[in-house]
């Protein structure tokens, strides 16, 4: 089940447009719309191959993944606090962060939830956070 801060939703790909795939997909797209508090809302889209994510930053794709990890973080601005970033790994190309949030059990959900959609294994990664919920 969801923590109350994801909203996951499966969406056939004829009600959304898809600019970040040059060739579409029959396949559902995997939605995840994370509320985040003061930062607002970051929406990821999961096809059979690829992972799109819109925040109010603007937006990126990022393909063919390897593995995703899950870091805690401390950002120097807000020193107080620990941040939990969701990280993409791809061979040759720096690490991707694809979402930042306060609450532990929601990366790590958003985590798994991705790997089963685009099978992958949940494999340690170095400096990976592990979870013992």
């Amino acid at each position: 089940m969801a923590p109350s801060a994801i909203r996951v939703e499966t969406i056939r790909p004829t009600v959304v447009g898809l600019p970040y795939r040059a060739t579409p997909s029959d396949d559902s797209l995997l939605r995840l719309t994370v509320s985040i508090g003061v930062r607002g809302e970051v929406t990821i889209e999961v096809d059979d191959t690829s992972v799109f994510v819109e925040n109010a930053q603007g937006s990126f794709a990022i393909e063919q993944i390897d593995q995703l990890f899950v870091v805690e973080r401390q950002p120097p601005a807000w020193c107080f606090l620990t941040w939990f970033g969701v990280f993409a790994r791809r061979r040759g190309i720096s690490d991707r962060l694809l979402v930042e949030t306060p609450d532990g059990q929601v990366a790590r959900f958003i985590e798994r939830t991705i790997e089963e959609r685009l099978g992958l294994r949940d494999e340690p990664v170095r400096g990976e956070l592990r979870f013992a919920w």
